[in-house]
C-alpha cells in the first residue's frame, strides 16, 4: 500500500494527510465499500477512472475527478445510493469525507500534487 499526501500546487498547503492508492483491479473494484466512515484528513485515490458508484456505501462522500496532469475538473459530492456524471476529461478519482472539497478549496481548475510518504 503506498500512502501519499495531496498538496494544492499552487499555495503548497497540504490538503489530505493520508491517501491510499487503490491501483489494482481488487483494490479499484472495492474502494470504501469495507469502511464504515471515511476520517477527516484521508481518502483514497481510484487510478484509471471516470465515474464511481455509491451502491451498497454506508456513508457520502466528495468526488474529485482529475485528469492526467493532475488538474481537478469536476468535483461532486455523492450521497449512498448515487452514480456519478460520467467524467470523459478524467484519469482518476479522489474520494475524501463528505465536505472536504468545499472546505479546502478543492474546485476544477485545482492543480494537485501527490507527495509519497514513508509508512
Amino acid at each position: 500500500m503506498r500512502l501519499t499526501k495531496v498538496v494544492d500546487r499552487e499555495s503548497g498547503k497540504v490538503l489530505v494527510d493520508r491517501c491510499v492508492r487503490a491501483d489494482s483491479y481488487f483494490s479499484r473494484l472495492v474502494g470504501l465499500l469495507n469502511h464504515a466512515s471515511l476520517p477527516v484528513g484521508e481518502g483514497l485515490l481510484i487510478t484509471s477512472c471516470r465515474q464511481v458508484h455509491m451502491f451498497f456505501m454506508r456513508f457520502g462522500i466528495d468526488a474529485v475527478f482529475i485528469d492526467q496532469t493532475d488538474t481537478v475538473v469536476d468535483v461532486e459530492s455523492l450521497k449512498p445510493w448515487r452514480l456519478s456524471q460520467m467524467h470523459w476529461k478524467a484519469a482518476h478519482v479522489l474520494e475524501l469525507p463528505w465536505g472536504t472539497a468545499e472546505k479546502q478549496g478543492i474546485k476544477p481548475g485545482t492543480r494537485l500534487e501527490f507527495v509519497t510518504c514513508s509508512n
